[in-house]
């Protein structure tokens, strides 16, 4: 069950998280950002009470000896990213609350580095660090985040381009 728990509060929480880039800069997306937020922490929280009992040393081992098993690089210095994607999604959060006009105004450059950042550490956290049953999600989650990112008029495009290849199938 507390496997369950901890699977179950990550893929909300990620789930969350690309459900609120749908609609940017809405009341909705803040509830959803948040709300996966909270559940990020609470998996955090789940992570270190039944696997690490606790100890930042040894969730730093057990993520080198992941890392080493998929990478050949026996490097946990990826809990420190973990701790830094949490940090990132708080302040995405809290610069939204704070000042809403500023957040929009921001800078192409910052906003484009805080998304990649978090689309990285989503398909290495949903995509390459988790079994093959589980990749589909986290596969999902970032082409949600990506479709979500994209210009509405390259949405369209890539509609457009899609369509006959879809009647031709029918």
């Amino acid at each position: 069950m507390e496997d369950l728990l901890l699977r179950l509060t990550i893929w909300l929480a990620l789930g969350f998280y690309a459900g609120s880039q749908l609609r940017p800069h809405s009341r909705t997306a803040l509830y959803l950002a948040t709300g996966g937020w909270l559940l990020f922490v609470a998996h955090t929280i789940l992570a270190f009470e039944g696997h690490y009992d606790w100890s930042h040393a040894t969730a730093y081992t057990e993520t080198a000896i992941k890392a080493e098993a998929l990478t050949g690089l026996g490097w946990g210095g990826g809990i420190y990213l973990n701790y830094a994607f949490g940090l990132v999604w708080l302040g995405e959060i809290a610069w939204t609350m704070g000042s809403e006009a500023s957040y929009r105004g921001r800078s192409r450059y910052l906003e484009w580095l805080v998304r990649g950042f978090l689309l990285f550490m989503i398909i290495n956290g949903g995509v390459i660090f988790v079994g093959r049953p589980q990749r589909w999600i986290g596969v999902t989650i970032a082409g949600v985040l990506v479709w979500s990112w994209l210009p509405t008029g390259k949405r369209k495009t890539l509609i457009e381009s899609v369509r006959p290849c879809l009647r031709k199938t029918q």
